[in-house]
C-alpha cells in the first residue's frame, strides 16, 4: 500500500512542482542573458542590478512555495474535510504520513539543487570561463573537501527536521476544531522555541562537562567542527524521528476532523 500512496503523491504533486521549476528556468535564462551582455552604461547596470535582486528574491520565493505547498497539502489531505476520504484508505497512519513526508522531502532536495545550479549558472555565464570554474571547484574541494559531505548531510537532516516539525504542529493544531490553522501556527512557534531551548541546554551541558576552553580549542580544528556539526545534526535527526512518531500518534488517537 505504501507504494501506491507514493505513486499517487508523486502524480498529484509533479505538475505543480514542474510549474515552479519552469518558472525558475525562465527567470534563470532571462537573468543570465541580461547579466552576460557587456554593456557599459550606468542605466543598464542599474537595471541589471535591480534584475539580479529580483532574481535572488524569486529564488527564495521558489523555495518558500515549495515548502508551503508541502505543508498546505499535508493540512488539506490529512486534517481538513479531505481527511474523511484519506483515512478511509486501507493504509496505516504511519504509511500516510511517511508517504507525504518522503515525497515532500525529495521535492525539497530537488528544489534546493536546482536553485543552486540556477545561481551558479546566472553568475558564471559570460563572466567565468570553464577553466576558472574548474579551478574554483578544485579550490573549494581542497579547502573544505572533508566538510562538504558533512554539510550535505546536515542540510538534509535540517530539511527532514523542519518538515516533521511542520507536520507535528498541524497534527497538534487539528485538535482545536475551527481554530486548527491558528493553533497549528502557535504549536509551531512553541515547538520551535522549546526544542531550540532544550538543544541549547544540552550543548551547553556538553561544553560544561568537557570544559569550555577544551571545547573551544577542539572546535578551532576541522575535525572538531565536523564533530560538532555531526552532534547537532544527530540531535536534530532524533527530534525529527520523534516528531514523526508523535505526529502519527496524534492522527491515530487524537484525530479531530470536525
Amino acid at each position: 500500500m505504501l507504494g501506491k500512496l507514493l505513486k499517487h503523491e508523486w502524480k498529484a504533486t509533479a505538475r505543480r512542482y514542474g510549474l515552479f521549476y519552469l518558472i525558475l528556468a525562465s527567470i534563470t535564462l532571462f537573468t543570465a542573458i541580461i547579466h552576460a551582455i557587456p554593456v557599459d552604461n550606468i542605466f543598464y547596470t542599474m537595471g541589471e542590478m535591480a534584475l539580479i535582486v529580483m532574481y535572488v528574491i524569486s529564488l527564495f520565493g521558489v523555495m518558500f512555495c515549495s515548502t508551503g505547498m508541502a505543508v498546505v497539502r499535508f493540512y488539506k489531505n490529512m486534517v481538513s474535510d479531505e481527511g474523511y476520504l484519506t483515512f478511509t484508505l486501507p493504509a496505516k497512519v504511519e504509511q500516510l504520513v511517511f508517504a507525504k513526508f518522503l515525497v515532500a522531502f525529495v521535492w525539497q532536495v530537488v528544489t534546493v539543487v536546482l536553485c543552486v545550479l540556477s545561481l551558479l549558472g546566472v553568475f558564471a555565464v559570460g563572466h567565468i570561463s570553464f577553466a576558472e570554474f574548474s579551478d574554483g571547484v578544485s579550490y573549494i574541494t581542497d579547502q573544505f573537501g572533508s566538510m562538504l559531505p558533512v554539510f550535505i548531510v546536515i542540510m538534509l537532516i535540517g530539511m527532514m527536521y523542519q518538515l516533521m516539525i511542520y507536520y507535528l504542529s498541524i497534527a497538534i493544531g487539528q485538535r482545536f476544531g475551527t481554530y486548527k490553522i491558528l493553533a497549528s501556527i502557535i504549536a509551531y512557534c512553541a515547538l520551535s522555541f522549546v526544542i531550540e531551548l532544550v538543544l541549547m541546554f544540552i550543548i551547553l551541558g556538553i561544553f560544561g562537562a568537557v570544559g569550555f576552553v577544551e571545547m573551544s580549542m577542539a572546535m578551532s580544528t576541522m575535525e572538531g567542527m565536523t564533530g560538532f556539526y555531526l552532534l547537532t545534526g544527530g540531535m536534530s535527526a532524533a527530534v525529527g524521528i520523534a516528531a514523526y512518531f508523535v505526529t502519527c500518534y496524534q492522527l491515530k488517537k487524537k484525530l479531530n476532523l470536525v
